[in-house]
């Protein structure tokens, strides 16, 4: 039998896939929970084979979480459980750790099928995820098209994204650039808009996943 868990901050997707396993003696659906910190009290106690872990978390990127939580516990198999089919956060998620990729729109045979072959060890991709990293390799242009674009940040940018991730407030990074806060709120005002935030929390989770910091 495989010992699972899941964390996606969407309760309903949660319950659906507590309901989809219900009765399957195949599996253990050990613990469903929606935040990260609920997700490391678990694992902490609750010793479990696989994590089904969702990418964009309203406090958290999935894919950083994945990197540090087999840091934590190597032997955990974790399949990325998303919406987003990009191949940049398919090979982001998979240099941090992740066992595989799967689709919310994937079948329940097939999210048993990538439980099983991520407990026996190997990686799994859904099939939709293997065409567009197969489109990759054999068309540049069209993968190139299709892959999330990275804005080009200049340089005093990329120093106040860095600040901005690091915590330091508006003031903090004035004294630190020897800037005036006019000019760090307009540098802030600038990556908002290259990154399509709303705020500071979705500034860094953007970052995170797009690999600019």
């Amino acid at each position: 039998m495989i010992r699972f868990g899941i964390l996606d901050d969407h309760p309903l997707v949660v319950e659906g896939i507590r309901s989809l396993f219900n009765g399957d003696d195949r599996f253990n659906l050990a613990w469903g929970v929606t935040s990260a910190a609920e997700c490391w009290r678990q694992l902490k106690t609750t010793d479990v084979d696989a994590l089904l872990l969702d990418i964009h978390l309203e406090q958290e990127n999935g894919i950083v979480l994945c990197k540090q939580l087999k840091e934590q516990f190597p032997s955990l198999r974790i399949m990325m459980l998303t919406s987003y089919c990009e191949t940049s956060f398919v090979k982001n998620a998979l240099q941090n750790g992740a066992s595989g990729y799967l689709l919310k729109n994937a079948s329940y045979t097939e999210m048993t099928e990538a439980l099983r072959i991520a407990y026996d060890g190997n990686n799994y991709l859904s099939a939709l995820v293997q065409q567009k990293m197969l489109d990759g390799l054999l068309n540049p242009r069209k993968a190139t098209a299709n892959t999330v674009y990275v804005p080009k940040l200049t340089r005093r940018e990329q120093e106040v994204l860095q600040l901005i991730t690091d915590e330091f407030t508006t003031a903090e990074i004035a004294e630190k650039l020897f800037v005036s806060l006019k000019t760090v709120e307009t540098h802030r005002m600038n990556l908002l808009q290259k990154l399509g935030a709303k705020n500071a929390a979705g500034l860094v989770k953007t970052a995170l996943a797009m690999n600019l910091v």
